[in-house]
């Protein structure tokens, strides 16, 4: 790729676009369960993690043969770029929901976005900086985060977290069930 910030830019609006139409793939599937690996199949916080996670997992992916000559560490870069956008917005969603006893739809929305570029700013960032490691580990990184989401989508724990917010109380949210 001629101009490297443009693959940043790009992996932003792709994160945001598919990560939008994963909301609600699985309810348009019939609830497949197939499609619900990788989208939402509730309102649980985990559930909209995965809306971050796969498609900006996925574009580093996709890019990475394009640009590992001139950042040999992508995607470990990417990466953790990610895993911070993931812990930003659950976080901010934890705060101020919890500040103010409610979650409201269009700040959800917008924590999303924010997250969305907050994982391309930090991957742009983090790339330009010199680091003593391949990629290796982000690839191992990122497959062992897929199988958490696979296999918690599919056995989710007794924790708040995997509960749907309208359904259980802050207390929940942040020890887990009672």
């Amino acid at each position: 790729m001629k101009n490297k910030k443009i693959n940043f830019i790009i992996g932003f609006l792709w994160t945001a676009v598919l990560g939008t139409l994963l909301h609600f793939t699985y309810e348009w599937s019939g609830q497949n369960s197939f499609a619900g690996l990788f989208s939402a199949v509730s309102e649980s916080i985990w559930e909209h993690m995965k809306l971050l996670f796969f498609p900006a997992a996925f574009y580093a992916l996709i890019t990475y043969p394009f640009m590992r000559k001139t950042y040999p560490h992508y995607l470990t870069a990417c990466v953790f770029a990610i895993l911070t956008g993931i812990s930003f917005q659950t976080s901010a969603y934890y705060i101020y929901s919890g500040i103010i006893g409610n979650d409201i739809p269009w700040v959800n929305i917008m924590l999303f976005y924010v997250s969305a570029a907050l994982i391309w700013v930090l991957s742009y960032k983090w790339n330009l900086r010199k680091w003593n490691t391949g990629s290796l580990w982000g690839l191992a990184i990122i497959s062992a985060v897929s199988v958490l989401f696979f296999w918690f989508t599919s056995n989710p724990p007794d924790l708040g977290i995997f509960s749907e917010p309208y359904n259980c109380s802050l207390t929940q949210f942040s020890f887990g069930t009672l």
